[in-house]
C-alpha cells in the first residue's frame, strides 16, 4: 500500500471516532501558490523582457505547477510538480551565466530567481515524504545552485565567496524551516493518534466494568434466588405452603432488586454523565446483609468482620464484590458452609473465604474469577482463588 492510500486510510479512521486531522487552512492553501506566482512574475518584471522570448518561455514553464496548485488544489509534493517547477529555474541560471543573450537580463533578476527553489525547498521538507523530500529539496538547491557553483569555477563571477556563502545560508534556513513545520504536523499526528487511542482505551474499560457490574448483580442475585427457590421446592415436598410462599417471596425480592440494577446500569450506559444516575456503591458497612441474605437463602455463612468502616471506597467496593462473588459461588459449588474472615493487616484489607467444594464442582476459569482479578487490579490489590485441601479459597488483599 502507498504512503498514500496510508495517509487516507489513517484519515478516515481517525474521522470516525471523530478526531479532527488538521488541515492546510484555505487562505494558506491558496497564498501558497499566489506568492510563488508573484515572485516568478517579479522575476520577469526585473529581467524587464529585454532579452527575447526564451527567457519568458522558461519562466511561464516553471509557473505552470504553480498555476495549476491554484485553480485544481494541492495533490502534494511530487516529482513531477519538483522537476516541472525547478528544472526551467536551473536553464534560466545557466542561460544567464553562460549565455546572457537568452538570460534574465539582470542581476537583480538574477537574485530574484533564488525565491521559487526557496519555496520548493521548504515546502518539501515539511510536507514531502522523506525520499522525495531529499530528492526534491537537492533538486532545489541544484536549481540555483549548480549554475552558481559552474560560474564560480569558470570565473564568470567576480567575487564568488559572498554569492555562494549567502545562497548555502538561505538553502540552510529553508531546511531549518521546512523541519520545523515537519514536527508540527508530525506531533499533530501524534497527537491525534493518541487521542484515538485513549477513546478506544476508555470505551474498552468502560465495557469491562459494566460487564463486571453486570456478572456481579446476575451471578449474586441468580444465586440467591436459585437458593430460595430450592427451598420452595423442598417444602412444597414437606406440605409446607407457607415456608414455600415465604421462600418464593424472598426470591422474588432478590429478582426486582437485581432488576432495578440492571436498569440503573443501563441507564448509566444511555447516559452521558455516569455521576447523576449512579446509585451508591455497596461497602463493607453491607457486607453484613449480604450474608445474611445467603444465610436466608440456605447457605450457612460463618463471618468475622474485625474492619474498620474507614477504608477508601474503591477498597471496599473491590472487597464486596469479591466476597459477593466468592459467595455465589459457594451456592453454585459449595457443599457445606462458607467461612469469611475479614480483617485489617498492615494497612490492607485483607478477605479469607473458603467453603468445602466438590472436585468436580469447582468454578472454572470463568468471568466471575476474571472480574475478581480486574476489580481487586484496580485498587491496587491481588487476589488468589483455587482448592486447597478440598476447599475452595478465595484470598483478597486490597490496600485500605
Amino acid at each position: 500500500m502507498s504512503e498514500d492510500a496510508v495517509a487516507c486510510q489513517w484519515e478516515s479512521q481517525l474521522r470516525q471516532v471523530g478526531v479532527t486531522v488538521p488541515q492546510l487552512e484555505t487562505t494558506f492553501a491558496t497564498g501558497i501558490p499566489v506568492a510563488a506566482l508573484v515572485m516568478t512574475g517579479a522575476v520577469a518584471v526585473a529581467a524587464g523582457f529585454a532579452q527575447g522570448w526564451w527567457g519568458l518561455v522558461l519562466l511561464a514553464i516553471g509557473a505552470l505547477p504553480w498555476v495549476r496548485w491554484l485553480v485544481v488544489g494541492d495533490d502534494g509534493p511530487t516529482w513531477t510538480f519538483g522537476l516541472t517547477a525547478l528544472t526551467p529555474l536551473a536553464a534560466l541560471g545557466f542561460t544567464h551565466w553562460f549565455l546572457p543573450a537568452a538570460g534574465l537580463g539582470g542581476d537583480v533578476a538574477y537574485v530574484l530567481l533564488a525565491l521559487p527553489p526557496m519555496l520548493v525547498i521548504t515546502l518539501v521538507v515539511g510536507m514531502a515524504p522523506p525520499v522525495l523530500a531529499a530528492g526534491l529539496a537537492a533538486g532545489g538547491y541544484l536549481a540555483y545552485g549548480a549554475p552558481l557553483v559552474a560560474a564560480s569555477v569558470a570565473g564568470r563571477l567576480p567575487d564568488p565567496l559572498y554569492p555562494l556563502l549567502a545562497w548555502h545560508g538561505v538553502v540552510l534556513l529553508c531546511l531549518a524551516a521546512g523541519y520545523a513545520v515537519r514536527l508540527s504536523h508530525l506531533a499533530n499526528a501524534k497527537m491525534a493518534e493518541a487521542r484515538e487511542a485513549r477513546a478506544r482505551q476508555a470505551v474498552a474499560e468502560e465495557r469491562r466494568a459494566v460487564a463486571r457490574d453486570v456478572h456481579d448483580v446476575v451471578a449474586h442475585t441468580l444465586a440467591v434466588t436459585m437458593l430460595h427457590i430450592t427451598a420452595a421446592r423442598m417444602a412444597v415436598r414437606r406440605s409446607s405452603p407457607g415456608e414455600a410462599e415465604e421462600a418464593l417471596a424472598e426470591a422474588e425480592e432478590h429478582g426486582r432488586a437485581s432488576l432495578a440494577d440492571i436498569r440503573r446500569i443501563v441507564r448509566v450506559l444511555r447516559s452521558d454523565e455516569q455521576t447523576s444516575v449512579d446509585a451508591p456503591q455497596p461497602g463493607l458497612a453491607d457486607v453484613a446483609a449480604l450474608a445474611e441474605s445467603y444465610r436466608v437463602a440456605g447457605l450457612p455463612v460463618r463471618l468475622s468482620v474485625t474492619a474498620p468502616d474507614g477504608a477508601g471506597s474503591a477498597a471496599q467496593l473491590a472487597v464486596y464484590r469479591v466476597l459477593q462473588e466468592a459467595l455465589a459461588n459457594a451456592a453454585r459449588h459449595g457443599s457445606g458452609p462458607a467461612t469469611v474472615d475479614l480483617r485489617v493487616d498492615g494497612g490492607a484489607l485483607t478477605l479469607r473465604v473458603d467453603n468445602p467444594v466438590r472436585e468436580a464442582g469447582a468454578p472454572g476459569p470463568g468471568s466471575g474469577l476474571l472480574g475478581m482479578r480486574e476489580r481487586v487490579g484496580a485498587a491496587g490489590g491481588t487476589v488468589d482463588a483455587g482448592v486447597r485441601d478440598g476447599s475452595w479459597v478465595v484470598h483478597a488483599v486490597v490496600p485500605a
